[in-house]
């Protein structure tokens, strides 16, 4: 039997988005014993960089959107991680 698997969305895929892809990129340096985060779906409305790079890392990927409401309603997700501006957070939050 494989490892618990977490999957995770991520909202906003500019630095810090992608910074928290390389961490999970860099998960089996951890304790055996714990759930592996994967990278199943992002959103972002205005980086398509942003989405190419994820893409191109990440095939675990099913979603891709700009509407964070699409990723936050959808079954391919656990988890979210948040990674817009901070004055942003609060209602990606609430909903």
């Amino acid at each position: 039997m494989g490892r618990k698997k977490i999957r995770f969305g991520i909202i906003g895929l500019g630095l810090m988005g992608k910074e928290f892809g390389s961490a999970v990129a860099r998960w089996c340096h951890l304790d055996a014993n714990l759930p592996v985060p994967v990278i199943t779906a992002d959103c972002d409305n205005n980086n398509q960089k942003g989405i190419k790079w994820f893409t191109d890392n990440f095939p675990s990927i099913e979603l891709n959107t700009n509407d964070y409401k699409e990723l936050l309603l959808s079954d391919k997700v656990d988890a979210v991680y948040v990674a817009v501006p901070h004055h942003l957070h609060e209602k990606i939050y609430l909903d």
